[in-house]
C-alpha cells in the first residue's frame, strides 16, 4: 500500500492540512442536520422544504466529479477516497468527505438564501425579480462557496485548479479560479430558488408537478413519490446548469491537462 509521502510526490499539491476537519467533522456535521431535520419531520408529520433540500441534493453527489473535471479540479490524493478511481470525464481522486459536503453545504446553502430572497422581495417588491436573484442568490452564494469551499481548500490543500480559466489566483501548486466553475454554481442556485419560490396554488414545484406529485400527500407511497420527485429535480437541475456546462465547455474550448486528463 503506498504511504502518504509516495501519494503526495505522485501528484502537484503539499501535503493536506487538517484533512480530518472535514473527513470526520463534515460528517459530524452531516449526522448532525440529518438528526434535527428528522425531528422536525417527525414533529410536523411531514418534511420541511429544508429536508427535502437535504436529501435532494444529497443524491446529487455523483455529479461532482464529472463537474470537477470540466473545472480542471484536482483533490490531494493524501485524503481518504472513495473506491470509484479514475474514470472518462471525471476528476481521477475522489474523496470521500465530498459526500457530506453535498448534505450540509447545499441544503444549507439554498436553505440561507431562498430565505434571503424572499425576505428582499417582500422589503422592495418592485425591484426586478431577475436582479433580486443576482443581489440575494448569485452573489451570496458564490461567497459561500469561496468560504466554505474554494477559499478553504486553497490554505489546506484539499485540492486546486490545474487549469487558469478567466480571472485566477496562481501558485506553485494550480490556482484558485474565483469565477469560472463559481458562475455555473451560482446559476444553479438562482434556478433551485426560483424553483422554490414560484409553485403553483397548491404549494407544488414544477417539478413535483411534472412528475406527479399529488398536491396533499396522504399516504407514505405518496411521500416517497414526493421524496423521488425531489431528488429526480434536483439532479436534472445540477446537471443543467452545472455539470453539462463545465463538460461541454472543456471539450469544445479547452486543453488537456495532464493531472486531470482527457479520457
Amino acid at each position: 500500500m503506498p504511504t502518504r509521502t509516495d501519494l503526495i510526490a505522485a501528484g502537484p499539491l503539499p501535503p493536506s492540512v487538517a484533512p480530518w476537519s472535514m473527513e470526520i467533522g463534515g460528517w459530524v456535521v452531516f449526522v448532525g442536520v440529518a438528526v434535527f431535520l428528522l425531528y422536525r419531520w417527525r414533529r410536523n408529520d411531514q418534511p420541511d422544504t429544508a429536508a427535502l433540500l437535504f436529501i435532494g441534493c444529497f443524491t446529487m453527489w455523483w455529479q461532482e466529479f464529472y463537474a470537477d473535471w470540466g473545472a480542471y479540479l484536482y483533490y490531494n490524493p493524501d485524503l481518504t477516497l472513495l473506491p470509484w478511481g479514475p474514470s472518462p470525464y471525471t476528476t481521477p481522486n475522489k474523496p470521500v468527505y465530498v459526500l457530506a459536503g453535498y448534505g450540509w453545504f447545499y441544503a444549507g446553502g439554498f436553505a440561507a438564501v431562498l430565505t434571503l430572497f424572499r425576505w428582499f422581495r417582500r422589503r422592495y417588491p418592485s425591484i426586478n425579480y431577475l436582479l433580486a436573484l443576482l443581489v440575494t442568490v448569485v452573489i451570496p452564494f458564490m461567497l459561500w462557496n469561496f468560504l466554505t469551499a474554494d477559499g478553504v481548500s486553497y490554505v489546506t490543500n484539499w485540492f486546486q485548479y490545474m487549469q487558469s480559466i478567466g480571472p485566477t489566483i496562481h501558485t506553485d501548486k494550480g490556482g484558485l479560479q474565483l469565477i469560472y466553475q463559481g458562475v455555473p454554481l451560482a446559476l444553479f442556485a438562482a434556478a433551485v430558488v426560483t424553483s422554490l419560490d414560484r409553485r403553483d396554488a397548491t404549494g407544488r414545484t414544477w417539478f413535483e408537478r411534472a412528475l406527479g406529485v399529488r398536491p396533499a400527500i396522504a399516504s407514505s407511497g405518496q411521500r416517497l413519490h414526493q421524496i423521488i420527485a425531489w431528488i429526480i429535480g434536483m439532479n436534472v437541475l445540477y446537471a443543467v446548469f452545472l455539470t453539462l456546462p463545465l463538460v461541454i465547455a472543456r471539450i469544445l474550448f479547452f486543453p488537456n491537462n495532464v493531472w486531470v486528463p482527457n479520457p
